[in-house]
């Protein structure tokens, strides 16, 4: 004699195996979590560890007494270069570490103030410009094609990290006796100031021209080019730029290997200062 058939399960037992259901994802969810935030971890310090030990080995250097003056003057520059990358470095983390905590960069509230765009980018390409000596990389800013770019109101700290960002992502993946180019734009018709820097190296592959923007997101070629890295640069450049109300984009001319970020931002009227700030970052 066949037995019956159990019974349909009641409401309560749906809900339980709801539960339970949402309950393991979420615990997978959280175990892959973890393991992000511990190889993000593991992987800034390391970043930060490398420079700061090329430091304390130019720096050891410096004490030999048969140091000369013209190899000096190499050390030292080469301690500046190293010192530009650690605190580099750093800024992304704290940034990122913010982030990661689910608070927004738009709630950063720190008061606008006109920055010209020309003067941040010339301060910024001599910052960085001894990482590039290392491959024989120039960083030229144009300063004719700034002539006719308004001043921006924008958090300048921000801003600033987004060029860096962009900047350090060229000489990166530059190839060696190249040139990174900085040049500016003004459109009248949408009132944007727009700032492209260029490079010649690896290049972006057709179809990956958002995802570089993505959190963690580093192609194959890359990887191959630089083994280090986190892939948050790019990513946390857009998500100030967004906040901002900007745009930010990267394409590469595949026949001349020309890679160029271009980096658009609202012109603000500086008379009164009153611009508000959105009320939500883009997501």
């Amino acid at each position: 004699m066949p037995s019956p058939p159990d019974p349909p399960p009641t409401d309560e037992a749906r809900r339980i195996d709801q539960l339970r259901r949402e309950v393991e994802v979420l615990t997978k969810r959280l175990a892959e979590s973890d393991k992000e935030r511990v190889e993000y971890l593991q992987n800034v310090a390391h970043q930060i560890v490398a420079p700061l030990n090329a430091m304390k080995w130019h720096i050891e250097n410096l004490t030999s007494a048969r140091l000369g003056v013209e190899r000096a003057k190499k050390v030292l520059r080469s301690i500046y270069s190293q010192a530009t990358l650690a605190v580099h470095l750093a800024k992304n983390f704290a940034l990122m570490s913010n982030l990661e905590g689910d608070h927004a960069l738009s709630a950063v509230r720190e008061p606008l103030e006109p920055v010209e765009l020309k003067r941040l980018l010339i301060n910024l390409a001599d910052d960085f410009q001894p990482l590039g000596w290392d491959k024989s990389i120039q960083i030229s800013v144009d300063d004719r094609s700034f002539v006719g770019v308004p001043d921006i109101l924008a958090i300048k700290s921000l801003v600033s990290q987004v060029f860096s960002n962009v900047i350090e992502n060229a000489v990166k993946y530059s190839d060696g006796d190249t040139e990174i180019v900085i040049r500016g734009e003004h459109s009248s018709a949408t009132d944007m100031a727009s700032v492209l820097v260029s490079n010649t190296g690896i290049g972006i592959a057709p179809g990956d021209e958002q995802r570089v923007f993505e959190r963690s997101f580093r192609s194959d070629a890359a990887k191959n080019k630089y083994p280090a890295g986190t892939g948050f640069g790019l990513y946390i450049a857009k998500r100030i730029v967004e906040i901002h109300e900007g745009t930010i984009r990267a394409f590469t001319d595949g026949s001349k290997r020309r890679t160029v970020f271009e980096i658009s931002l609202p012109v603000q009227k500086l008379k009164g200062k009153t611009r508000e700030w959105p009320k939500k970052a883009s997501s």
